[in-house]
């Protein structure tokens, strides 16, 4: 991933209901941070490229999360002057992300880990990919939804995280590396199933990923299997990773 948002929410309370202040510890802190490196090299910069007029990847991605209206305050680490200039433009705080942290090889787990470690405060937070231009605020409403308030869930307890999916109703196959064959995945090729008669698959889209502090730093990892689904469109699960993904964005973000 290249550009994240790190979010603690509390602020959904006015959206989805007083229900929140039962469910939510008002101690905690509510922080955002965005890991904006700025050593991308497919697309220099891209974390502030623009994708429509006047509009970067970064700037889009702070506006939509001011629009959910979860979120109390936003952070960005960089370790680019010019992005830090568009994270203050956008209300945000920046972070000096460390040189450490900002290679090539540089994880967003590794650079999470260092915004936790700086802020021993926050506990619950998630992670929202700005390379993910159509993130939409009812996304990230409904990610806070399904964690403080278990929406749609016949389970015991409240999901430690959630992240988004896309359900994908694709027939997948693989070459066998021994027998040189091909081998169906997710199918029977003797009975293929009708796209209204399976549920298909998830597919991980790195939108967004709501997390808490002790996956991080004690499971070094951002899900579990006890973490809640938001199913996003197609279109909107659109990653940009080279030229031709951006150039598909903008002419979606012009057809808005």
């Amino acid at each position: 991933m290249t550009c994240i948002v790190t979010v603690v929410t509390l602020a959904a309370v006015a959206i989805v209901g007083s229900c929140f202040a039962d469910d939510y510890d008002a101690g905690l802190p509510i922080a955002a941070l965005v890991l904006a490196r700025g050593g991308s090299k497919g697309i220099p910069l891209k974390n502030i490229v623009e994708i429509g007029p006047n509009q970067t990847l970064l700037g889009r991605t702070l506006d939509t999360i001011q629009k959910s209206d979860v979120f109390a305050s936003v952070w960005v680490s960089t370790d680019h002057e010019q992005i830090a200039a568009e994270a203050t433009r956008h209300g945000a705080t920046v972070f000096a992300r460390s040189a450490t942290h900002a290679q090539d090889h540089s994880t967003s787990l590794e650079a999470t880990r260092e915004f936790l470690e700086a802020h021993p405060e926050i506990e619950n937070f998630a992670l929202v990919q700005c390379t993910s231009p159509f993130l939409r605020p009812h996304y990230l409403v409904e990610a806070v939804s399904r964690i403080l308030l278990n929406v749609e869930f016949q389970i015991d307890y409240k999901p430690p995280c959630a992240f988004s999916v896309v359900r994908s109703y694709k027939l997948r196959w693989r070459m066998n590396p021994s027998s040189l064959r091909l081998e169906a995945i997710n199918f029977d090729p003797t009975a293929r199933p009708r796209r209204q008669d399976w549920p298909g698959e998830l597919v991980e889209t790195g939108m967004f990923y709501f997390t808490n502090r002790q996956l991080i730093m004690e499971m070094n990892s951002f899900q579990s299997d006890r973490c809640a689904i938001v199913e996003v469109e197609e279109l909107d699960a659109l990653e940009i990773d080279d030229t031709k993904d951006l150039a598909l964005a903008r002419l979606l973000v012009e057809l808005e």
